[in-house]
């Protein structure tokens, strides 16, 4: 197929960017780099290969700020009929770790984790932060279009476990991003040495916080589910100096909530803690697909819009999401939070994920100096209004393929 320097690719719709949709829009390219954006009558000149894209909308490529491509191997635990009674989380988490510790073909794992990417790329995601406990799995994502942003996730509660996290995490090489599992995993100086480590190197930091009651329940009271599960895996709580506050609370007293740092679920919060992750310009990842799948309840999106808190989107893992799909997450968002405007929605999925892991000067947008890698979606819409209403609630029925 002959290449051109230049192209101009025409649709009915242009996503420039969530609140900006152009009609008859054109986007035009050059050495994959966005030129310009507008309408198709004010770049139908340009000296490019048009290529029109007729009953699609051209709209930026997903970003996806939350998964676990090491899971997807266990992808069966996503399943219907495997999935938990509501809120019983500590079950769920107990099968699943069974079935990994019994679970040593490395090979499938991997291959598995390729398939879950090569999903992700299929519907349309261009860049991804992965968390895994395995330091091999940074190569999941050796030349794929989909880009991995990879962290070595870390836990160690009891003193032991601590002690032994904290002698790996001095002998980490640099350039591995490490970051702590969830407040009820890891101690509090695990935290902060993490934490500090992200800060010395430049590192985002990301933390499951506030998923379930349960995870509030052991934090506040040191009682609970999550208390059993520990003490059945053998960690040892007598030093555990249980916080008695929230998820959220308990990490800014810490002292890692910036911007930097990625709360991840964010659903059982307070008004207060609201108010914290506002003025620490912490960003919340929220995953409504596996939320819903282990009924751990609904995180507050409203009152997150309303206080200015940064929001992002993740699908989590294959293991608590069959779905996997940044459009499903969209669709179950607007589903949970009617009350949420699809362009606020969209850009969870887009420029929000984009600038939490600092790569908004390429994806994200469409916009001039961007990435030429976004995309079309096959879309019916006669005016904005419908634009921005099909691409948040069309879900799997998306039909997209990669303009680039």
């Amino acid at each position: 197929m002959q290449e051109f320097p230049r192209y101009l690719y025409r649709a009915p719709f242009v996503v420039s960017r969530p609140e900006t949709v152009i009609e008859d829009g054109a986007v035009l390219t050059e050495h994959g780099l966005v030129v310009a954006v507008g309408k198709y009558s004010e770049l139908k000149g340009a000296d490019a290969k048009l290529e029109e894209y007729d009953g699609c909308v051209l709209t930026p490529a997903l970003v996806n700020c939350h998964a676990h491509l090491e899971l997807s191997n266990l992808a069966h635990f996503g399943a219907p009929q495997a999935q938990p009674e509501p809120g019983d989380i500590t079950g769920w988490i107990s099968k699943l770790l069974a079935a990994r510790a019994s679970d040593h073909d490395g090979e499938a794992c991997k291959d598995a984790a390729v398939f879950a990417l090569a999903k992700l790329y299929g519907g349309g995601c261009r860049a991804v932060a992965d968390i895994g406990n395995l330091a091999a799995s940074r190569l999941f994502g050796q030349g794929f279009k989909t880009e991995v942003y990879f962290f070595l996730e870390m836990l160690g509660l009891g003193p032991d476990s601590e002690k032994a996290a904290l002698r790996a995490l001095a002998e980490m090489d640099e350039d591995f991003c490490c970051t702590a599992h969830a407040p009820y995993s890891t101690s509090p100086g695990l935290i902060r040495a993490l934490k500090k480590r992200a800060n010395d190197f430049g590192r985002l930091f990301s933390i499951h916080a506030a998923e379930s009651a349960a995870e509030i329940e052991f934090l506040l009271n040191g009682t609970g589910p999550f208390r059993d599960f520990l003490e059945q895996r053998g960690v040892t709580l007598d030093s555990f100096i249980v916080p008695g506050k929230g998820a959220v609370a308990y990490l800014d007293s810490l002292g890692v909530l910036d911007d930097k740092t990625l709360c991840v679920h964010g659903v059982h919060v307070a008004e207060a803690e609201i108010d914290i992750l506002a003025q620490r310009r912490a960003t919340v990842c929220l995953c409504p697909g596996s939320n819903n799948f282990l009924g751990v309840g609904k995180a507050p999106v409203e009152r997150y819009l309303a206080q200015g808190v940064p929001l992002t989107l993740g699908t989590d893992s294959m293991a608590s999401n069959p779905w996997f799909s940044l459009w499903h997450e969209m669709k179950s968002l607007r589903q949970d939070h009617p009350a949420v405007s699809p362009a606020q929605v969209l850009a969870m999925a887009t420029g929000n994920g984009a600038g939490y892991l600092g790569i908004a000067d390429r994806l994200g947008f469409i916009a001039p100096q961007s990435s030429s890698s976004f995309l079309a979606v096959r879309c019916p819409a006669v005016n904005v209004a419908e634009v921005l209403e099909h691409l948040t609630t069309i879900g799997g029925e998306v039909e997209l393929e990669w303009v680039e």
